[in-house]
Parts: structure tokens; C-alpha cells; sequence
């Protein structure tokens, strides 16, 4: 009977019907064609869990990105990684990296920092000399740093969902992020010298590092507050999203001065819709996964990739393969929703701990969100940047490459990971 409701969910998700829609149409064909289950159970989870307490941080850290993002403090944070990349060859593909993993704990969203740098990073690297391609490529792999580095709106629903502590998550996504980072650069670099991509004529001097060091100093300590008093119990994630967006406000319009009114009224707007969607997949993903709980789906896919061998290593690497592929094709906070009680068995019957398995599965999504044919970082990137979804994907191998490097060194050494969580606990 299972079939009745992943069939119709698939073919409306083939056929161009958003997300949360098809997760629905799939609930109500299979109430109505099999009679198993009262309507009344599509109404009753559609609503339980868009009134967990922890889902509320969602719209404040989306609102302080998006206050953040227009009060200029982007700019800063570009200008302070221009400062000191800029003179390594190919100094502004190495500011994108090092600007996309400051934007990343302001964001918390891939397409949010990857539109951003595309449209402030992109025409200034392509003036100087640089590929399309190569800026979409690399613009598309920056950007699956901001559902790693917090705060991660992916983290936040994978906490509610799955009960493990998003102060633990955010903490541990630290590290990950700072090595897929590292990696980026390297590509980058490797890339930059093969085509002999320009460097920085800018010369250094103790002023200019003040300056810049100053005027993004505000931007670095924002995440410090957030994590630092997650984690050390100040306050809770959810308060943390408020903390973040008053934050956002207090520097923003009273101490740059460069919010306007506008800005607020179309922040609070863009912040509106963004989690309206958001929200909605993660009411739509409930009754789903609530039919695929009632009948024991979840696991049976435990017991049957467990029973496919003893090997944990081969086990692990399905899991991951299986997530990168979900990754191209649907939104993190749908994956989260519908694989997480899935697969998060499967890890424990492994013996991984919850939080490194909760940055195991964010980073693989986030991955998928760069990974060609479909990955929806590229499709942002292509119309920024002007060029064809085939030379892109052909662009973005390499950092794909070097990101997947990454995510095996997360996912087989759990050390890495968890030490920050240990070291503040």
C-alpha cells in the first residue's frame, strides 16, 4: 500500500509541483485510495509540528541575514578578505572562499549566500579576467558552507525533528565548514595558477589592516555571541535567532546608520516568505513521514542496509551517496524532514554518535545543492553569471571533488568533529 503514497508524490514532484505540495498530494491520495487511516491524522500532524518551540528560530536568523546583508556588512566582510587574499594569485576566487564562509554564519542558507556573492563577488571577478564558469562553479561550491557553518536553518530543523542538541550541532559544524573552506582554496589556487588568473596590485600597510580589521569586526562577533551562548546555556537557539536579529538591527541602524526604513519593510517581507516556505515543507513532511512511521518504513530501511553487510564503511558510504543524490533534487528541510528518521537508525545501529551523524547528513545535502546536473546552487549561479548549466557543471568537478574529499574526512574521522561540542560542554 506504501505505493499509493510514493508514486503520487513522485510523479507530482516530476511533473513540476513544489515540494511541500507533492509531499501532500502523496498524504491524500493514499488516505483516500486505501481507507487505512482517518483524514483527520493529515490534519492533526500537518499542524503538530510547526508549533515546536526550536522551529521559531527559523524567521529570526533568516531576518538578521537578511538585515545584515542590506546594512552592508557583506561589503565589510569582503573588504577585510580582500585585505589579506587579495594579493595570492588569483587573490579574488580566494576572497569569494574566505568571504562566503563569514556570510555563511550571518546567512544559514545556500541560496541566500550563493545569490549574494554572485551578485556582489561575480562582476567584479569577471572584470578582472576571470571564466564564467569558473565563477559559477566556485560561487555554487562556496555556497554549501552556509548550511554548515551556524547558524544553519537545516541544523535547527534536524535538532527539533530528531531530538539532538542544536547548540552540540552548531558547535561541530564549526570545524567542517573551516576544512571545506581550506579545500576550496586549494582548488581554487590550483585553478587560478593554471590559467593565470590576476592578483592584487594593492599594497600592504598597518592602516589598511586596522581599518578593515574595524570595520568587519562587529560582522565576526554576531556568530560568536550566538554559538558561545547556545552553547553555554544563556540562552536557548530559539532566543539565540532573536539575539541575532536585534543584533543585526542594533548594528545596522544605529551603528553603521545604513538600514533605511525600506530596508527593514522589505527584510521583514523577504524574511516572511523565505520561512513561510520553509515552514510549509516541514508541516507537509510531517503526515508524510507519519504514514511511512505507522508502517514501519523507516525501519525496514534500517534493517535492510544493515543487513547488506557488516562493513560499516560500505554502509556509511551508501548513506552518504544515497544523500548527495536527494541533495540535487529537493530542499534540505524536506531531506531533513523525510530521511532523517530514516537513516538516523541505520548511524545508530553503527554506533555514530547523533551529533556527528547530524554533520554527516548536512554536509552531504549541502553538497548535492552544488552537485550537476541539477544542483540548485548552479541554477542560481548560471542566469547571474550568463552561461549554459552544461559548461558550469564541467567548471564545478574539481570543487565538487575536493568537497566530497572533505566530507569523507568528516565522516571517518568523528574526532574532528566532535572535540569543539566535547571541549564546551
Amino acid at each position: 500500500m506504501i505505493w499509493w503514497l510514493l508514486i503520487p508524490f513522485l510523479v507530482a514532484l516530476f511533473i513540476g509541483i513544489p515540494i511541500s505540495f507533492s509531499l501532500g498530494i502523496g498524504v491524500i491520495i493514499f488516505i483516500f485510495v486505501t481507507g487505512t487511516l482517518p483524514f483527520d491524522v493529515f490534519a492533526q500532524t500537518l499542524y503538530n509540528p510547526t508549533e515546536s518551540f526550536p522551529l521559531m528560530a527559523i524567521p529570526f536568523f533568516i531576518l538578521a541575514g537578511e538585515l545584515m546583508n542590506r546594512s552592508g556588512i557583506t561589503d565589510r566582510l569582503i573588504n577585510f578578505a580582500k585585505f589579506f587574499m587579495g594579493r595570492v594569485r588569483g587573490g579574488l576566487a580566494q576572497v569569494t572562499v574566505v568571504s562566503g564562509a563569514g556570510f555563511a554564519g550571518l546567512s544559514g542558507s545556500a541560496v541566500a549566500e550563493t545569490a549574494a556573492l554572485g551578485k556582489t563577488l561575480g562582476p567584479a571577478m569577471e572584470k578582472q579576467g576571470y571564466g564564467k564558469d569558473f565563477i559559477a562553479a566556485l560561487i555554487a561550491s562556496v555556497g554549501v558552507m552556509a548550511p554548515v557553518i551556524p547558524p544553519s536553518v537545516i541544523m535547527i530543523l534536524y535538532g527539533a525533528q530528531m531530538n539532538v542538541s542544536i547548540g552540540a550541532m552548531f558547535m561541530a559544524g564549526i570545524v567542517p565548514g573551516l576544512i571545506i573552506a581550506c579545500l576550496l582554496m586549494l582548488v581554487a589556487y590550483l585553478m587560478a595558477i593554471k590559467n593565470r588568473y590576476p592578483t592584487s596590485s594593492v599594497p600592504f600597510s598597518w592602516k589598511g589592516l586596522l581599518d578593515v580589521t574595524v570595520a568587519a569586526s562587529l560582522a565576526f562577533v554576531m556568530p560568536i555571541i550566538i554559538v558561545v551562548g547556545i552553547r553555554g546555556g544563556v540562552f536557548t537557539p530559539t532566543e539565540g535567532g532573536a539575539v541575532a536579529a536585534a543584533y543585526a538591527f542594533l548594528v545596522g541602524g544605529l551603528i553603521y546608520r545604513s538600514l533605511t526604513l525600506n530596508d527593514i519593510f522589505e527584510s521583514f517581507v523577504r524574511s516572511g516568505i523565505t520561512s513561510a516556505v520553509i515552514l510549509l515543507v516541514v508541516a507537509m513532511s510531517a503526515p508524510f513521514g507519519w504514514v511511512m512511521t505507522y508502517f514501519a518504513i523507516p525501519q525496514a530501511v534500517a534493517d535492510a542496509l544493515l543487513g547488506l553487510t557488516d562493513n560499516h564503511v560500505i554502509i556509511l558510504l551508501l548513506i552518504i551517496f544515497i544523500l548527495i543524490f536527494v541533495g540535487m533534487f529537493l530542499e534540505g528541510a524536506a531531506i531533513v524532514m523525510l530521511l532523517g528518521p530514516v537513516l538516523a537508525p541505520v548511524a545508530a545501529g553503527m554506533g555514530m554518535e547523533p551529533v556527528h551523524f547530524a554533520i554527516v547528513m548536512v554536509v552531504a545535502i549541502a553538497i548535492g545543492m552544488a552537485t550537476p546536473p541539477v544542483g540548485v546552487n548552479l541554477f542560481v549561479m548560471v542566469p547571474i553569471m550568463g552561461t549554459t548549466m552544461e559548461k558550469a557543471s564541467k567548471a564545478v568537478l574539481p570543487f565538487i571533488l575536493s568537497l566530497f574529499v572533505a566530507l569523507l574526512i568528516i565522516a571517518f574521522f568523528p574526532e574532528i568533529v566532535l572535540w569543539l561540542p566535547q571541549l564546551f560542554r
